[in-house]
């Protein structure tokens, strides 16, 4: 049964076409929104019955039990009319009812990796999954069903954000919160209040509105971008033209030097100090790089052509400020210079007697390592090694075209223009949220990688492709025909090098009071700024030498005012301010206070139930923290694909059986934030050997044992 809660408009299509595989007939795209959600119970087999999560048990109790989930309603949405059934299966003939032999329709599923579990019991044995779009196994960026002419998308990839801050980001509603107690053992039977059926309602409407402000920014549904990162790609295909593709086309890589590239690839720096480490600081500061990744993008020359093999000798100073390289090195005997390590340990092959420091490289007897020629400088000046270069590649690099510096710099100029506006002006507000989102995309843009494309759903099966040689040639070939190949891939493993770069550097100047890095930010004490002004003075150069291969650029393009007239170079280090107390346990662990309010970062911790945990800040360096449910706000997802008929009470006494296979148990835990012994013992032999006079770091070079 369905119940409508809101009047909506008539089904339209667009004069797009959607070619499906199963036949060569080119079908209409309705312009109509369509939305989906559910809401669903997890139920754990607690006294011999199923039962909501019962907080009081411990972890281990649930180790080993059996769970099971119910959906207890479901919300459609055709444009701003919204449905509602209880039983699931009622919505296969809701599926029915809106085909059409001649049109497709698109739906949007905030989250789409969670519903399509669910909605597998429908199509499982009577329909085809087909055009399956996703980035891994269980998760679904866009998949078709081509009997129903059904097209699902995930509007969670669209926007990137959860629904609630995708609501407030592109719409005038807000999702509401709170209305709806998702511990508790729910069934299609339950009475639910018109408080609960709203906080539904509003679901579905957040969708509509997001999407709707798509459709009017894209002009028709079917031309929306799967993906945040499309928004940006498409926004480029607008700048370049076929000759530009050409020359990507003739970048891509051979499969043999493809995987040598994926080996060179790494992420942002993030990692704590271990000196400083568990320990409490004063008056921290805190500098940040403004738009990291994009700067390097329009201030580093790039590989513009193939790498070849050359000969290992050609790696010298004066072939550098002409080519890129990229390299396989034996390094023996690694010890450190200072006291911030950057070698990674998951990147290191036959690694042998390594000291490590929560990832990366103390110190080691030996180890091969694939990376390009800035990571190799860097290890080189930051570590006392002997090396051996055993494989060498070469290519000419030269900065990116222009036409994708002058995207990133006008994105960057937009941002940093319409900020202030942006609060009290809702045009301007859209504008500068494009651009924001936009540039923020452009370094997933830089570093996509045609491999990563390996998951599908075949048969109702996930499936994982090995990378044969036959289905990355496969992927490679079908990359020198793509217009979505807009920056090389071989240039995009460079974007992240760079970063870490401009980062490291810094970060070894402070040494000693460099206490937590995360990718574009450092956390230190004393007086440094000098540091980062200078870093300031020598980023002017680089655009200048930018400016000398592209006159058509100025010094404006790269360093706008913002609306207070105050010029922000791109790439600039920014005093972000002090916090009044810091504290470190390791990547992705820290917590500190600002104006007397305490703040964390733990990594899956919910920042605002966990710092309930803590009285102070003192609090955090508990022996072993650990987050109760409550705290944490980690959930694990069981994925179920044969669940057995079930029979449970819900909360208003009535007794339901279940008979869907397939569903999703999301699992309350609890998080330890625990350390190694070996971490322990390093920190206890640098805080004893370490050199250390009047305040300041003494310059000797910091030996291990």
């Amino acid at each position: 049964m369905m119940k409508k809660t809101t009047h909506g408009v008539g089904i339209n299509t667009t004069d797009l076409y959607y070619p499906t595989k199963r036949s060569s007939m080119k079908l209409p795209i309705s312009n109509d929104i369509y939305s989906f959600d559910i809401e669903v119970s997890s139920l754990f087999y607690i006294d011999g019955e199923f039962k909501s999560f019962d907080y009081d048990l411990p972890p281990e109790y649930y180790r080993d039990i059996e769970k099971v989930s119910v959906p207890y309603i479901w919300q459609f949405g055709i444009n701003d009319t919204v449905y509602y059934g209880r039983e699931f299966m009622e919505f296969e003939q809701v599926l029915k009812d809106i085909y059409e032999e001649g049109c497709y329709k698109i739906i949007y599923v905030h989250n789409l990796a969670y519903e399509m579990q669910f909605l597998l019991n429908i199509f499982m044995g009577k329909y085809d999954i087909t055009n399956m779009v996703c980035r891994d196994i269980h998760k679904p960026i866009s998949f078709e069903v081509p009997e129903l002419h059904i097209i699902f998308r995930c509007s969670y990839m669209l926007t990137n954000m959860s629904l609630e801050s995708s609501a407030k980001k592109y719409t005038s509603i807000a999702k509401k919160s709170g209305d709806l107690d998702y511990n508790k053992a729910r069934s299609p039977l339950t009475y639910l209040t018109p408080e609960e059926l709203s906080y539904c309602e509003y679901d579905i409407l957040c969708v509509y509105e997001i999407i709707k402000y798509f459709r009017d920014k894209y002009g028709s549904v079917f031309k929306i971008p799967l993906t945040s990162t499309s928004i940006v790609r498409n926004e480029l295909k607008k700048r370049v033209d076929w000759w530009y593709m050409k020359d990507r086309w003739r970048n891509v890589p051979t499969p043999a030097m493809y995987l040598k590239l994926m080996a060179c690839f790494s992420g942002g720096y993030t990692h704590a100090n271990i000196l400083n480490s568990f320990k409490i600081f004063k008056n921290v500061h805190s500098q940040d790089i403004a738009s990291s990744y994009p700067t390097v993008m329009v201030t580093e020359k790039f590989p513009v052509k193939p790498f070849i093999k050359c000969r290992l000798d050609q790696y010298t100073d004066d072939r550098k400020p002409y080519y890129a390289f990229i390299m396989l090195v034996h390094f023996e005997n690694v010890k450190p210079k200072y006291y911030n390590h950057y070698m990674q340990v998951s990147k290191c092959l036959n690694l042998r007697r390594p000291v490590i420091d929560n990832g990366r490289i103390v110190s080691c007897e030996s180890c091969d390592f694939w990376c390009v020629d800035t990571d190799f400088e860097i290890l080189i000046s930051t570590y006392k090694c002997d090396y051996e270069i055993m494989e060498l590649y070469k290519a000419k690099k030269d900065y990116l075209d222009i036409k994708v510096i002058k995207f990133i710099l006008e994105l960057y100029c937009n941002k940093t223009k319409l900020k202030i506006k942006a609060k009290s002006d809702p045009y301007i507000a859209d504008v500068y949220q494009s651009s924001k989102a936009s540039i923020n995309s452009l370094y997933g843009l830089s570093v996509s990688n045609v491999l990563n494309q390996s998951s599908d759903f075949v048969h109702g099966q996930w499936t994982q492709q090995e990378l044969t040689k036959e289905f990355v040639e496969e992927k490679l070939s079908d990359a020198q025909k793509s217009w979505s190949t807009l920056i090389d891939y071989m240039a995009g493993i460079y974007v992240t090098s760079f970063a870490r770069k401009n980062l490291f550097m810094q970060i070894i100047k402070i040494d000693v009071d460099m206490i937590y890095s995360d990718t574009d930010s450092i956390k230190y004490v004393g007086d440094h700024q000098d540091i980062f002004d200078d870093y300031n003075e020598k980023l002017i150069d680089k655009y200048k030498a930018v400016i000398k291969r592209y006159p058509e650029l100025t010094l404006n393009d790269f360093m706008p005012e913002d609306e207070n007239g105050v010029k922000r170079p791109i790439g600039a280090y920014e005093y972000e301010g002090r916090y009044d107390f810091f504290v470190t346990c390791g990547a992705k662990k820290y917590a500190y206070t600002e104006n007397g309010e305490l703040h964390i970062t733990i990594s899956g911790v919910n920042k605002i139930t966990g710092v309930k945990r803590l009285n102070n800040i003192k609090d955090f360096l508990i022996d072993d923290l650990t987050f109760d449910y409550y705290q944490s706000g980690r959930l694990i997802h069981y994925y179920m694909d044969s669940q057995p008929n079930f029979s449970f009470t819900d909360i208003d006494g009535n007794k339901y059986t279940s008979t869907l296979d397939y569903g999703i148990v999301l699992q309350p835990t609890t998080y330890t934030m625990g350390v190694t012994d070996n971490y322990i013992e390093l920190m206890k032999f640098y805080e004893k050997e370490r050199a250390i006079f009047n305040g300041k770091q003494e310059k000797t070079i910091c030996q291990t044992k």
